[in-house]
């Protein structure tokens, strides 16, 4: 950290020399009086390619690919991130690359999901339905379009698509001829499977569970509380560790929510006291909407 620190320093010097001035005389000056008595006086940093990790680079771009990818499912249902979700199902094709413990755990944090796991197959993950392109097969085959459209449809999707993906054409029947259709002659279009939602992109395939439990419900629900708490100590002035007396009116899903993580919001809050009722004098106030449930919040330093 202290390298990256002063060569930061150093990097910035010429565009904001007074700040970087400081923090230099800070971080260098003040444990070696033998270094340049400025950062102005120290030469340019240089490159060491041999600091270079290729592997941890490319373990890592692998890793935001497939955290893009869920976050893409997520939206495509409209799923907030907060919303904590059961699994994650990754598919990765050979020559994608591979994610170690390390890079799962990354991507479960940043997917906010209970469970990571692989599938071996696609296939697990979607269904496949096979489309003549129009712009290429229509002036091709004129009147027997329909009927090599129909003859697609007929076909075992998951075959015909591995068959396509390995640079192969594909063969059908139609009116006693075998026609041989190219891969680019057919269009694959993909389907999540029920309860999933899914997004791929060179050679990464990835869904969340989208079935929420009640206890998955509830949270997310304290997430929010917990959100909004926050919000609501910036908007107190409080320090980054002020305790908090926390008091909240809620009902319904909402409030057994609170009641059933309440120890997690009072750690994440740093609440020493999380009470239903109504806000003590003198006390900080937010009212908002939950998921659609009313929630008034009230917090006095502890």
């Amino acid at each position: 950290l202290y390298q990256v620190l002063t060569t930061l320093c150093q990097l910035l010097a010429p565009f904001v020399p007074f700040v970087t001035e400081t923090m230099y005389q800070n971080l260098v000056r003040s444990a070696n009086q033998d270094a340049p008595q400025s950062v102005h006086h120290t030469d340019w940093p240089r490159t060491d390619s041999a600091a270079v990790d290729e592997d941890l680079l490319a373990r890592m771009a692998l890793a935001r690919q497939v955290v893009a990818l869920g976050h893409s499912a997520r939206n495509s249902r409209n799923i907030k991130l907060r919303q904590v979700l059961a699994r994650a199902l990754i598919h990765l094709e050979p020559g994608a690359g591979e994610l170690d413990e390390e890079m799962v755990d990354l991507v479960r944090d940043e997917l906010n999901v209970k469970q990571v796991t692989f599938v071996d197959d696609a296939s697990d993950l979607v269904t496949y339905r096979l489309l003549p392109d129009n712009k290429l097969l229509g002036p091709r085959f004129g009147k027997r379009f329909p009927a090599v459209r129909a003859q697609l449809a007929a076909q075992d999707p998951l075959a015909a698509v591995q068959r396509l993906r390995a640079g192969l054409p594909l063969h059908i029947e139609v009116e006693g001829e075998e026609l041989e259709l190219e891969a680019e002659e057919v269009l694959v279009r993909e389907e999540p499977r029920e309860g999933l939602a899914v997004a791929s992109e060179r050679g990464a395939t990835v869904a969340v569970d989208t079935v929420l439990t009640p206890d998955l419900r509830a949270e997310g629900l304290a997430r929010e509380v917990v959100r909004r708490l926050q919000n609501l100590r910036k908007e107190a002035g409080l320090n980054l560790d002020d305790r908090i007396v926390t008091t909240y009116e809620a009902e319904g899903p909402l409030a057994d929510a609170i009641e059933a993580w309440r120890a997690f919001i009072a750690s994440e809050t740093l609440s020493v006291g999380l009470q239903a009722g109504p806000p003590d004098e003198g006390a900080t106030i937010g009212e908002d909407q939950v998921d659609g449930h009313p929630l008034r919040l009230g917090i006095c330093k502890a």
